[in-house]
């Protein structure tokens, strides 16, 4: 008896072994879906130094609600402080570690439904505004350090602001603003061939 070639095999066994085959092939390794070291460093310093600003700012707070109301004895340079460096320090420290971590407002649900091509025009328009943002961070906040340091900037004796050189907190928005430059420059590659690292991937535990 001879064994007839046209008839259909078993659906449950060769299709999905087909689909399983496509689908590994379409997926990037492994490997490509790490960040750089570099970029990893970055990142965990940036969430490490914003963290601290943040607990430091509540300290802050505490201590002065504390001298105020139990000691009758306001602390006064506070204010500044939290305004000048523990808000900035938790703003633009933490830009690197939001790339990073793809902490940032993404339009997920749109993207997702482009087709291949549009999906890398907008990788390349978010990385360019990514770029050209963090570039006007750092230009911007270098022209203020080196204007304040130039003219020798800092409160005057005996006011309740903090005393140290204006410069060192103008600072926080340039460091900032080369941090994210650096990383999606290093991240950039991957990036437009990837996209966004996944919730449960590298990038989002630096």
């Amino acid at each position: 008896m001879s064994t007839d070639s046209s008839i259909p095999q078993d659906p449950g066994t060769e299709p999905s072994t087909a689909a399983a085959a496509a689908a590994a092939d379409a997926a990037p390794p492994a490997a490509q879906q790490r960040l750089h070291p570099v970029v990893r460093g970055i990142g965990t310093a940036s969430a490490a130094v914003s963290g601290l600003a943040v607990a430091a700012m509540f300290l802050v707070m505490l201590l002065e609600a504390g001298s105020r109301y139990l000691l009758s004895a306001p602390l006064g340079w506070n204010v500044s402080a939290v305004e000048r460096l523990m808000m900035p320090g938790m703003v633009f420290l933490a830009l690197p570690w939001m790339y990073v971590c793809a902490g940032h407002v993404s339009a997920g649900m749109l993207y997702s439904r482009l087709p291949a091509g549009w999906q890398r025009l907008a990788r390349i328009i978010a990385l360019l505004c990514i770029l050209i943002g963090a570039a006007l961070l750092l230009a911007a906040g270098l022209s203020g350090v080196i204007h304040a340091a130039a003219l020798g900037d800092a409160p005057p004796p005996g006011s309740a602001e903090v005393p140290i050189p204006t410069w060192t907190w103008l600072a926080l928005q340039p460091l900032g603003g080369l941090g994210l430059l650096v990383v999606a420059v290093l991240d950039a590659p991957r990036f437009l061939r990837d996209g966004e690292i996944e919730d449960t991937a590298e990038g989002h535990q630096p």
